[in-house]
């Protein structure tokens, strides 16, 4: 069984398939949310990234497919072949987005060991926001009296919230400090 992992990228969803013990991005919805041509790029990965390049079976919402994959760590390689000054000037920002990520991603990693995706919040920064709206929604129902109705109403949906955010946290023992402000912060124990 192939393990296939979503990654939103903009207003696109890409992909990274485990191979091997190795991860693979399947190139096609990459090359296409780029607006690049599929074919022409088809035949530069084949020939200079033949020693990285695979096809897999990959399950998808029509059935399982078989897709041209590429190693992740030759992907930035890839990248770098597309020059934004030869594409079509409609695309080129897109090409331009997506190799300027690439490019920040990998400064990060060599310089801190790790990379972060800005568009996805970690289980703990989810955390904090949903005590954060906690607080704030219990604050704004003490200081109306209209609003005590209401927060009887939403209370238990944020108390939800919070309980399967802290159940995603995994082992962790948390501990909710909510201060004044209102932004709730997690802290380890």
């Amino acid at each position: 069984m192939t393990n296939t992992i979503t990654v939103p990228f903009y207003d696109h969803e890409l992909y990274v398939v485990e191979h091997n013990n190795e991860p693979y991005v399947p190139m096609k919805p990459i090359v296409e949310g780029m607006g690049l041509d599929w074919k022409s790029q088809l035949n530069k990965i084949k020939s200079r990234f033949r020693k990285g390049m695979v096809e897999i079976t990959i399950p998808s919402k029509g059935g399982e497919q078989s897709m041209v994959c590429l190693q992740l760590r030759k992907l930035s390689a890839w990248m770098l072949t597309i020059y934004p000054n030869k594409v079509k000037p409609e695309i080129r920002d897109k090409v331009i987005q997506y190799q300027e990520e690439c490019d920040d991603v990998l400064y990060q990693y060599w310089t801190t060991g790790q990379a972060i995706n800005p568009r996805k919040l970690s289980v703990m920064e989810q955390l904090n926001e949903a005590c954060a709206d906690y607080k704030r929604d219990e604050a704004i129902a003490s200081k109306f009296g209209k609003g005590l109705n209401t927060w009887k109403d939403v209370k238990p949906q944020h108390e939800s919230k919070i309980q399967s955010l802290k159940e995603l946290a995994g082992e962790l023992v948390l501990d909710f400090i909510l201060m004044e402000t209102g932004k709730g912060k997690i802290m380890r124990s």
